[in-house]
């Protein structure tokens, strides 16, 4: 991935104790998340995704994510289900567990979302 997509040289917000990063990108227009999801971090993503919602589809890459919890990919979820317009939500570079656990609980078929494999992100 091309580490120009970041908002300038703007300092990545870093949230819930350093457990989880949260850094705003340009192109495409989204978010890059690094660290822990998990209750204690969980207001901070759904606070970044709040801020994004209602400007069109944009993109949330997973490829720094340790651990996530189930609120996580529900906040995730969520957010994807209140796209509207045909505009999506899509997930980039989902790790395989990632994404073993949207096929489980069938959240992949969420309207609005998208899962982008790591080999085209």
């Amino acid at each position: 991935m091309n580490t120009g997509d970041t908002v300038g040289a703007r300092t990545p917000d870093t949230l819930a104790d350093r457990l989880l990063r949260i850094t705003p990108l340009v192109d495409p227009v989204g978010l890059r998340i690094e660290g822990e999801l998990d209750h204690a971090t969980l207001p901070a993503l759904t606070g970044a995704l709040a801020a994004l919602a209602g400007g069109g589809g944009f993109c949330v890459d997973l490829s720094g994510l340790v651990f996530c919890d189930v609120g996580g990919l529900r906040a995730l979820v969520a957010a994807a289900a209140g796209m509207r317009d045909g505009h999506a939500l899509t997930l980039r570079s989902p790790s395989p567990q990632l994404r073993r656990l949207f096929q489980l609980t069938g959240w992949h078929q969420t309207a609005g979302l998208r899962l982008q494999d790591r080999s085209t992100s």
